[in-house]
């Protein structure tokens, strides 16, 4: 940078102000200094150009034809500086702040922690505020504005929603130890017709699985219990009330064994979305995290040594 440059650099706001308002109180006024420092600086302005970019007439100071041609100059590199100071506030804005997540409560134990902790490694400064709920809620969150974005199973096929696939989980057939089917290796939906189920409630994804599992394998399935989460779904086929549908679990359901399905509709399809909107800077962060890092990161956190 020339020497000239950088000495006239910090008076070119005190030159763009007078264009702006003509007068040098004013422009005293916008640049929150006295009036005379005002007329100082312009001074020293056109002393380091050589040649004068303001000129008295009577008790005012006006633009000279010099000072004019430096007006638009002036006005971009402010410009220029602006922006760069809007770029580190919109980077400062990923970094630090509030995200609002909602996702079902078949993901929070594992999908959900796997996720948020890779995010938090690269951005500490964030607070989470966490939804969990049903898939419905979920995406009545994002209809809302009170997510930025959801996590849910399966997957939303909506024309304002972008929605990206991270995992697909086998899901299996829970049955009580000592029951008829739970030293098979795999077993066909249809063989468990005749079971009385335990199993979430409606507008809960896995609900949603095991109407359209039953369904393709031609019958209804007869509901005895529902429930909030897998968990308690579990506690009641182990104390032989029913049989469930669920991914595997990691921990091993005591007095519970697990079959896998063979039916090619017995995979649970988990994804994110969010709203076809301009995101705020966190949200992008994190939908950037999702599209870079998701599926990996979905996959180690459903892994059962990482339960």
């Amino acid at each position: 940078m020339d020497p000239t440059t950088r000495r006239v650099l910090p008076m070119l706001p005190v030159l763009a102000a007078l264009a702006e308002t003509g007068q040098t109180v004013a422009a005293a006024e916008i640049l929150q200094m006295p009036q005379p420092t005002v007329s100082r600086i312009l001074t020293r302005l056109g002393k380091e150009l050589g040649v004068p970019v303001v000129e008295r007439h009577g008790r005012a100071l006006r633009l000279t034809p010099a000072g004019e041609a430096l007006v638009p100059h002036a006005a971009a590199v402010i410009a220029a500086a602006d922006a760069g100071v809007e770029s580190v506030r919109a980077q400062e804005a990923g970094a630090r702040g509030t995200l609002t997540l909602a996702f079902q409560s078949t993901l929070g134990e594992r999908v959900v922690p796997a996720l948020v902790k890779a995010f938090l490694q690269e951005h500490p400064g964030v607070t989470f505020e966490l939804i969990q709920t049903s898939r419905p809620h979920c995406l009545e969150a994002l209809d809302e504005g009170s997510a930025e974005v959801a996590l849910i199973s399966p997957l939303a096929e909506r024309p304002d929603l972008t929605t990206l696939g991270l995992h697909a989980e086998p899901l299996v057939l829970v049955v009580p130890r000592g029951h008829r089917l739970a030293t098979r290796s795999k077993v066909a939906f249809e063989e468990a017709a005749a079971e009385t189920f335990v199993c979430m409630k409606p507008g809960y994804g896995m609900r949603t699985y095991l109407d359209d599992l039953a369904a393709a394998a031609g019958f209804t399935p007869e509901v005895r219990f529902e429930g909030d989460d897998l968990a308690t779904l579990r506690g009641l086929v182990s104390a032989g009330l029913g049989v469930s549908v669920a991914p595997r679990d990691p921990h091993g359901a005591p007095g519970c064994a697990e079959i896998p399905i063979t039916d090619p509709e017995a995979v649970r399809h988990i994804g994110a979305c969010w709203r076809d909107r301009p995101p705020s800077a966190l949200a992008a962060s994190f939908q950037s995290l999702l599209r870079g890092r998701g599926r990996r990161l979905t996959e180690i956190g459903l892994r059962p040594h990482q339960a």
